[in-house]
C-alpha cells in the first residue's frame, strides 16, 4: 500500500462522535464540581436544541428533545439551588469560567462529546440513531455521576451527584420509551 493511510482515497467510515470522559478530580472542592457539571449540562443543552430544531417535522421527537433542552436547564438551575444550599454562597463564576474555559461555554457535553462534532454527525441521522446518541451520553453522565457521588469524601458534593444521577435515570427512561416506539 504505497503511500500509507495518508494515501488512501476510498470510503470512510463515519460512527458516533468519540466520547471523553469528563474528570471530576478528587481533591475539587463543591463549587469546582457544580462547575464542571454545569459546563457538561449546558453543552448538552445546545445539542438537544439542535436535535429539536432538526426534528421539528417530528412532532413526538422535536417534543422530546426539546423537553430535555428544559430538563438541562432545570439541571443548571438546581446545580445553582444545591451549591447555595449546602454552601450558603454562590459560585465564583469568573473563577470557574477561568478554569473550564473550554468546556464551560457549551463546547463540551455529557459524555465528554464535543458539542460541534455531535451536531454535526447528527445531521444526517434519523431518530433511532439521534436517540441512541443520547442515551449513551446521559448514561455516561449517570455512570459518572453515581461513581462520583461513591468516590468523593465531601459529603455536599456527594449529594450534588446523587440528585444528578436520579436525573439522568428519568432522562434514560423517557428516552428509551421513544426509541422503543421508533425502533
Amino acid at each position: 500500500m504505497e503511500g500509507g493511510i495518508r494515501a488512501w482515497q476510498g470510503m470512510v467510515a463515519h460512527g458516533v462522535p468519540e466520547a471523553g470522559m469528563a474528570y471530576f478530580s478528587p481533591a475539587a472542592d463543591a463549587e469546582e464540581i457544580v462547575g464542571l457539571a454545569w459546563s457538561l449540562e449546558e453543552g448538552s443543552k445546545i445539542f438537544y436544541q439542535g436535535v429539536a430544531e432538526h426534528f421539528a417535522d417530528d412532532s413526538e421527537a422535536h417534543k422530546l428533545f426539546t423537553w430535555l433542552v428544559e430538563a438541562e436547564k432545570h439541571h443548571e438551575e438546581h446545580l445553582l439551588v444545591t451549591f447555595q444550599s449546602l454552601t450558603g454562597k454562590e459560585p465564583d463564576f469568573v473563577k470557574l469560567h477561568a478554569k473550564f474555559s473550554d468546556s464551560i461555554r457549551g463546547k463540551v457535553m455529557e459524555g465528554g462529546i464535543p458539542v460541534k462534532d455531535a451536531l454535526n454527525w447528527a445531521r444526517d441521522k434519523g431518530v433511532v440513531e439521534s436517540l441512541e446518541l443520547a442515551i449513551s451520553m446521559e448514561a455516561n453522565a449517570y455512570d459518572l455521576y453515581v461513581k462520583m457521588s461513591r468516590k468523593l469524601e465531601d459529603a455536599q458534593s456527594c449529594e450534588i451527584f446523587e440528585k444528578l444521577a436520579e436525573e439522568e435515570q428519568m432522562h434514560l427512561e423517557k428516552l428509551a420509551e421513544l426509541l422503543d416506539k421508533n425502533v
